[in-house]
């Protein structure tokens, strides 16, 4: 194989080419994911129950763009700012895309009129003495304040709709943003948020990141290969490579119809780090045969045997790590690890065509000389300082690796796991801010959602049995959190029944024999029977319970879940029904949930797989056992920083461990690849591993600097996950460095010295 490489290099230069060409045409048919519903499991009970549901009831909250509009004063109550309001909001209710809107002037105040029903909006304001009762009106009526006006009474609330079909569509990034340009126009102070809304500056995120992080892997990688080689060649031949590398899998990904998404968009500076660590390794490699004094092309032969096979297992086993996510039933996380995988073996043949027949192709042997970090003296130093070290203090070296190992191992037990809604978001982000904004002075922007299920035919959702029940369920959910009103069928005949009677606030309840709830449901389906068709279900036997309430993370909603459950049990009637919580909010915390356990299950997946292919590759059950222990410890060691400093386990630091062990594995390849290539020339155990770390550390510590660097462009992301997986990918390196050139020397020296010495 390395002659052929060698002797059909110009023909495979030109291949390669051609199918750049082709590669790059991909690119103009690359998007950016415009749905977050593509992260659910679609195999998932969950979602299969989810969709049932929602092609029953439509969970509005879901399209609602929230949109509160501060008022000069210090309340809304002025006449001036109402009129300029109502014009805003109707403005609004009016654009492309808007379905529905609620403007809080247009609000009504039912009231019976015979047989039909009138309303009046409750702000008027065309005259002081209007205005004074609807002060008076909406400051009484808990329904109103907090939801169309702030619990502060600065702000007005309204909602728009948004039009179901453009939710996951462009439209409703163009909407978003023309209702922002509407209210900066207004010269009003304004708070917008919803899940819409919420979307769009993901998206308009993603957009700008993947600029961002393409720009700090060109500056990144350009800096670190000038500071390595001291020379134009030796930045632009790498850097062509890897951008030949990026063309290819940016170009599959838009030839076969892969979106870009939150996850996706860390392909960039991982491909880019990827693919120079493999430059590094080879052309490293090929410099220290021709100081040697061997030519150029005895040289690349060498480096070919040498460490091309190194570099393709060092390719598979990362490529390996990344795969390992094809387990998640998440297809986003599941896409993520097929392009990746793929991408590294893209790399790693691009690697191998390029760089022989550049390298050969230059005859200037100045640079083999000049200053540059490659060239400096002080790396065969260093590395017998660490020969040293390793083989004086064996013990110490084992201790304080294995006592680090147990301090980890015990905090990794305090890594938290309640996760939020948009925890992504950093906490300065405007979006967050809006968020929070929305939780303190209204209700928040969580939806709940429960459906509730009759038991058998003869057992209708108004049943004054039933709606008792579900009236129950509701006041002890309100007690246990700021719950806004609820749309429910007992919150229906509630309200029916308040209004039936004329506004008396005594009948704001269930009635108490079922020919009244027959009576209000007649008066309604009179006056329109859109609500009862959002509350219950066709056939009468499935209903919901609906409101929004505030992000209180997973592991609260876990224990109102239980205590829910235990709450039913014990004081409801569960012979009449059964019940199921559902909804997007429900849905993504229980997605969280499940891809946290299936990253953890691929990564014991790729352990195993990494696992054959070592002890397949040195046909030892010693050499299998070495090479995993550094692999372990540096996961194990991340864990423990984790929890020592209340990191939660999310999806995306989950994440890390599967990403780190793929990368993180490579080094030790190298380093027992060259051992075992040692020992086939004769060496002892001992100077088989001197000449190891001579011979692959400088490389080894360049490699893990780069990766290091191309993760740590992560922390330029505005989204907290995408910060963490490139902060604990980066210490997990670090740690892997560390463990492959301390205690993988110690480890070895234990196993084999009394067989080889």
């Amino acid at each position: 194989m390395v002659d052929g490489i060698l002797r059909y290099r110009t023909w495979l230069l030109a291949a390669l080419g051609g199918l750049t060409l082709l590669m790059a045409a991909g690119i103009g048919r690359l998007e950016i994911s415009f749905s977050f519903e593509n992260f659910y499991s679609k195999d998932d009970p969950e979602y299969a129950y989810y969709e049932q549901y929602q092609a029953l009831f439509t969970e509005e909250q879901n399209y609602m763009i929230y949109v509160a509009v501060r008022a000069p004063g210090a309340t809304v109550f002025d006449s001036a700012f109402l009129a300029q309001a109502d014009t805003l909001f109707a403005g609004l209710a009016a654009l492309p895309g808007v379905d529905s809107a609620i403007s809080p002037l247009a609000v009504p105040r039912l009231r019976r009129r015979g047989m039909g029903i009138q309303a009046q909006p409750y702000l008027r304001y065309d005259s002081p003495d209007a205005l004074a009762r609807a002060r008076a009106q909406v400051t009484a009526d808990s329904a109103l304040l907090g939801a169309f006006i702030t619990r502060d009474s600065a702000h007005l609330c309204g909602y728009l709709f948004i039009d179901p079909e453009i939710f996951d569509d462009q439209a409703r990034d163009v909407l978003s943003r023309t209702v922002v340009r509407r209210l900066e126009a207004s010269g009003l102070n304004h708070v917008i948020s919803g899940i819409p809304y919420i979307r769009t500056a993901y998206v308009d995120t993603i957009a700008d990141e993947l600029l961002l992080f393409l720009s700090l892997a060109i500056m990144l990688i350009a800096t670190v290969l000038f500071l390595t080689y001291r020379n134009l060649w030796g930045v632009l031949i790498p850097m062509a490579a890897v951008v030949v590398s990026l063309i290819w899998i940016l170009g599959f990904m838009g030839g076969t119809g892969q979106t870009v998404n939150l996850i996706s968009n860390m392909l960039i500076p991982i491909m880019f780090v990827v693919g120079t660590s493999d430059i590094i390794h080879l052309k490293t490699t090929y410099l220290h045969e021709v100081r040697k004094g061997n030519s150029r092309k005895e040289a690349m032969r060498i480096t070919l045997r040498e460490i091309g096979f190194a570099l393709f297992l060092t390719s598979l086993t990362t490529a390996v790590g990344f795969g390992s996510l094809l387990v998640s039933r998440v297809p986003p996380i599941r896409d993520f690890g097929l392009y990746a995988a793929i991408g590294v073996m893209f790399t790693y043949l691009i690697t191998v065509i390029i760089l022989p027949n550049a390298l050969l192709w230059r005859r200037d042997r100045g640079y083999l000389k000049g200053p540059s970090l490659e060239n400096g003296q002080n790396w065969p130093r260093m590395m017998l300082r660490l020969y040293t070290l390793t083989r004086r203090y064996p013990r110490q070296v084992a201790l304080a690796f294995a006592g680090a190992l147990v301090a980890c191992g015990l905090l990794i037990f305090r890594i938290p796991t309640d996760t939020y809604l948009i925890e992504d978001i950093g906490k300065e982000d405007p979006t967050r801010k809006a968020m929070e904004f929305f939780e303190a002075q209204s209700y928040g922007l969580r939806p709940f959602e429960l459906g509730i299920h009759t038991r058998g035919d003869s057992v209708h959702i108004m049943d004054r049995a039933v709606l008792v029940e579900i009236d129950k369920i509701e006041r002890w959910l309100a007690e246990q959190n700021r719950f806004s009103p609820f749309l429910s069928p007992a919150a229906v005949v509630r309200e029916g029944n308040y209004l039936y009677h004329y506004n008396r606030e005594r009948y704001r309840s269930i009635p108490e024999d079922q020919a009244q709830i027959d009576e209000l449901l007649a008066f309604a389906q009179l006056n329109g029977g859109d609500l009862l068709r959002r509350v219950v279900s066709p056939d009468g036997q499935i209903g919901r319970i609906s409101s929004r309430l505030p992000d209180i993370g997973t592991d609260a909603f876990e224990e109102l879940y239980r205590e829910l459950d235990a709450y039913i049990a014990t004081q409801c009637d569960t012979t009449l029904f059964t019940y199921r919580p559902t909804g997007h909010a429900y849905l993504t915390e229980h997605n969280l949930m499940y891809v946290r356990r299936s990253l953890l299950g691929g990564l014991a997946i790729a352990f195993v797989v990494v696992g054959f292919i070592m002890g397949f590759l040195f046909r030892s059950w010693k050499m299998l056992l070495i090479s995993m222990v550094p692999n372990v410890i540096p996961l194990i060691f991340t864990g423990g920083i984790m929890g020592l400093f209340g990191i939660t386990l999310t999806a995306s630091t989950a994440l890390v461990f599967v990403i780190a062990f793929g990368i993180a594995v490579d080094d030790t390849i190298h380093f027992l690849t060259r051992y075992r290539l040692e020992l086939a020339k004769g060496r002892s155990v001992d100077t088989a591993i001197r000449n190891t770390l001579l011979g692959t550390g400088k490389a080894m510590l360049l490699t893990s600097f780069i990766l290091m660097g191309g993760f740590i462009m992560l922390l330029a992301s505005d989204f907290g996950g995408t910060y963490n997986t490139g902060l604990f990918t980066a210490l997990t390196i670090v740690f892997a460095l560390l463990a492959d050139l301390l205690l993988l020397p110690v480890l070895v020296r234990w196993a084999y010295a009394p067989e080889g010495e």
